[in-house]
């Protein structure tokens, strides 16, 4: 594959070295993350919409866009949503203590006032900071799994295994004694 590198005279290998690769790399880097965030611009200003008492109609008109499907719909969609955002608006301008994360403001949002508003405080909630933290722990997963499989013999994996998928059976300690004292030794019991 050809690369479209500029070369440039210059004095020593690290100046080469920063101006035809370093430089490059840094910028294709910036410009594919601000890509990556410019996507979800919208999206979090529309949450954030939710904590001023004076946000554009627009930003909750487009989260609620978003997630239409999780909404209560009737047909007027935006009509309803609009109105209720101006009584939550409403509501945070006669508060005396302004909530400070998402969780405070499902705590004082009425369900059944504002059903759209804590819908989508409660989608805030549970949206996950960045994936990084599912990535390291599928990650994580997958390494665990690797050396359980490589540092264990198939019947006690095959055993954990039917263990997780039996889990909502109980068993008694007694019946284990029991089914193992049935089973034959495979070393000799010596004294």
């Amino acid at each position: 594959k050809q690369t479209n590198r500029c070369y440039i005279p210059l004095n020593t290998p690290e100046q080469y070295y920063r101006a035809s690769i370093f430089i490059p790399y840094l910028d294709k880097f910036i410009t594919e993350l601000e890509e990556r965030f410019n996507v979800h611009r919208s999206i979090l200003s529309g949450f954030d919409s939710l904590f001023r008492e004076n946000g554009p109609i627009e930003d909750i008109i487009i989260l609620s866009n978003k997630y239409i499907e999780d909404l209560q719909n009737d047909g007027s969609q935006n009509q309803i949503i609009v109105a209720e955002y101006k009584l939550w608006q409403r509501k945070l301008i006669q508060t005396t203590e302004k909530p400070n994360n998402a969780l405070e403001a499902m705590a004082m949002c009425n369900q059944s006032i504002y059903p759209n508003i804590f819908k989508l405080l409660q989608i805030l909630v549970t949206l996950p900071v960045s994936s990084a933290t599912n990535e390291r722990t599928f990650s994580n997963l997958k390494r665990i799994k690797t050396y359980l499989r490589n540092s264990m013999s198939e019947g006690r994996l095959n055993g954990l295994a039917m263990l997780s998928i039996n889990k909502n059976y109980s068993i008694k300690p007694e019946e284990v004694i029991e089914e193992l004292a049935r089973k034959k030794r495979r070393l000799p019991f010596l004294l």
